[in-house]
C-alpha cells in the first residue's frame, strides 16, 4: 500500500462532492488523511487513511495532529475545498514546505475588503467602490462615499450567505442588524462591506495557478434569485462573445497577480456590465462549491478539476482538456415555504429526464425549512446537474428534470391564501428550449401548513395527474 497521503482539511457537505475529492486522491495514488470538525458518515476507509477530529480553527491543535500523521506517512500535499479552510491549509503546507497559496495571498483572499484594496491599489478600475463597515456609523459615511443601490454583506462569508440588497435608506438598519448577529462568531466578527451595485451578468472563472502560470480550465455562466442572489445555476462553458471573455481572462490576470496568489486552484467572481466593463466581485484561492469543482468542470472538460487540484498541490501542473468541450449545468431546486420537510414527489420523473447526470438531494425528510434572511442555506433542497451536446440541451434537460410537470396537489388542511407547494425557482429568466423528449415532472417538496400554529409542515399529500 502506498504510504503518501494528501491532507484534506475538512470537506464538503454533500457525498456527491466528498465523493469526487476522495476518488480523485485515489485515482493518483494516494491515501486521504482528513481534519475535520465534524467526520461525515459513509467515509470510503480503504482511501481515507487517517481520521482526526478536531477544532480545524485550532491552530496548535492542526499543526500537532499534522506532526503525527507526518510521523507515520509522507505527505504529498494539503487541500481544502472550502472557504473557510484556506488560511489553514496555507499554514500547513508552509509549516510542511509543501506547495500552496502563502499565508499572506490566502488572508487576502479571504477577507473581501482586504482583497479590494489590494486590487484597487494597481488596478482601481476592476473593483465597484466600497467601504469597510464594523458600525453604524461606518455604515453612514459608507453610504455617502458609495450611494445607492449598494450590497452590504460580510467581509469573509461565501456560499451566498449573507447578501443584502439595498436600495435606500429604508433598507440600511433591517440589513445591518442581521448582519451584526449573522457575523457575531465569525473569525473577521461584525466586519462588514459596503459596495457599489453592480449591473450585468454573473460569471466564474474556475482555474489553477501553478508555478506562477495561470491555467484558465472555464469560464461559467451564473444566475442567482432576488433579493438575496442566492446562486440558482451554473452553465459551462460560458456564453460570453470573445471580446468579453478576454476581458474576463485579463481580469483574472490582474486580480492573481494582485493578490499573489499562486499553486493553488481558485475560483473567481465576476460581473459583466452591459458596456462590456468586467468588474470583480470575489476570488478564493480554491475551487468552486455548488458541484463546480466536483462535477460541472470536469462534465464539460473531460478533465477532472478536483484531480488537478491534487496535481497542482503536489507541485505537478494540471492537464488540459481532454478533448472538444461538451455543456454541463448545475440547476438548484429552491423552496419559498417554510417548514418541516417530511417527503419529495416526482424524483422518479426527474431521474429519466435524458442528459440528467446526477439529482441531488441536499435537505433531508425532517428538515426544518426557513427563508432568508433568517437563514440562507436550508431553502437550497438539492440540485441538478446535466451535461448535453448544446447550451440549450443543458439547460433544457435541467429545467426539465427540476420544473413541476402537468400534476396538481391535493393538500390537507391547506388555510386559505396559503400557496401550493411550488418550486421556487427565482425572477423568469430565459432558458434554451428543453430537448425535444416527454415533458414529465420534476422533483417537489409536499406540504402541508399546520392550522392556528403559524407553523408550515411539509408532508405527504396525495397527488393526482392533471
Amino acid at each position: 500500500m502506498n504510504n503518501e497521503l494528501v491532507v484534506f482539511v475538512n470537506v464538503r457537505r454533500t457525498h456527491l462532492e466528498r465523493g469526487a475529492v476522495f476518488e480523485a486522491a485515489h485515482r493518483l495514488g494516494y491515501g486521504v488523511a482528513l481534519l475535520a470538525d465534524a467526520v461525515p458518515e459513509g467515509l470510503p476507509r480503504g482511501i481515507v487513511r487517517t481520521v482526526v477530529r478536531l477544532d480545524t480553527r485550532d491552530e496548535a491543535a492542526v499543526h500537532a495532529a499534522v506532526d503525527e500523521i507526518a510521523a507515520e506517512h509522507r505527505i504529498a500535499a494539503v487541500l481544502g475545498w472550502s472557504e473557510r479552510d484556506v488560511t489553514t491549509v496555507s499554514g500547513i503546507a508552509q509549516r510542511l514546505g509543501l506547495p500552496g497559496v502563502s499565508p499572506g495571498a490566502a488572508r487576502l483572499a479571504r477577507n473581501k475588503y482586504l482583497m479590494r484594496e489590494a486590487v484597487a491599489e494597481h488596478h482601481p478600475h476592476l473593483v465597484p467602490r466600497f467601504a469597510r463597515v464594523t458600525d453604524w456609523s461606518d455604515l453612514s459615511r459608507a453610504v455617502e462615499l458609495v450611494g445607492f443601490p449598494a450590497v452590504l454583506k460580510p467581509t469573509s462569508s461565501s456560499g451566498s450567505r449573507g447578501i443584502f440588497v439595498i436600495d435606500g435608506p429604508a433598507g440600511l438598519r433591517p440589513a445591518f442588524d442581521r448582519l451584526m448577529d449573522l457575523t457575531a462568531t465569525t473569525e473577521t466578527r461584525h466586519e462588514l462591506i459596503y459596495e457599489e451595485f453592480l449591473h450585468g451578468t454573473e460569471h466564474s472563472v474556475e482555474g489553477f495557478v501553478h508555478c506562477g502560470q495561470i491555467h484558465v480550465v472555464g469560464v461559467i455562466d451564473k444566475r442567482t434569485t432576488e433579493p438575496f442572489r442566492l446562486e440558482l445555476a451554473h452553465l459551462h462553458p460560458s456564453a460570453l462573445p470573445a471580446d468579453r471573455l478576454d476581458a474576463v481572462h485579463r481580469l483574472t490576470a490582474d486580480v492573481v497577480s494582485a493578490l499573489g496568489l499562486d499553486d493553488c486552484a481558485f475560483h473567481l467572481e465576476c460581473m459583466v456590465a452591459p458596456d462590456g466593463g468586467v468588474r470583480l466581485v470575489e476570488i478564493g484561492a480554491r475551487g468552486g462549491g455548488d458541484f463546480i469543482a466536483s462535477h460541472l468542470v470536469g462534465l464539460a472538460t473531460g478533465r477532472s478539476f478536483v484531480e488537478n487540484a491534487i496535481r497542482v498541490a503536489t507541485g505537478r501542473p494540471p492537464l488540459d482538456a481532454a478533448g472538444p468541450p461538451l455543456w454541463a449545468c448545475v440547476r438548484k431546486i429552491l423552496t419559498d415555504r417554510v417548514g418541516t420537510l417530511t417527503g419529495y414527489a416526482g424524483l422518479d420523473d426527474a431521474c429519466r429526464v435524458p442528459g440528467v447526470r446526477h439529482l441531488v438531494i441536499e435537505q433531508p425528510v425532517g428538515a426544518e425549512i426557513t427563508q432568508p434572511p433568517v437563514d440562507f442555506k436550508s431553502c437550497i433542497l438539492g440540485a441538478v446537474i446535466t451535461v448535453g451536446d448544446s447550451a440549450e440541451a443543458a439547460e433544457g434537460s435541467a429545467e426539465q428534470a427540476r420544473r413541476p410537470g402537468p400534476r396538481r396537489h391535493l393538500l390537507s388542511g391547506q388555510p386559505e391564501g396559503i400557496r401550493g407547494p411550488d418550486v421556487r425557482t427565482g425572477p423568469a429568466v430565459p432558458v434554451g428550449p428543453p430537448a425535444p423528449h416527454r415533458r414529465v415532472a420534476g422533483p417537489r417538496p409536499v406540504f402541508r401548513q399546520q392550522r392556528n400554529t403559524g407553523r408550515h409542515t411539509f408532508s405527504p399529500c396525495r397527488v393526482a395527474r392533471a
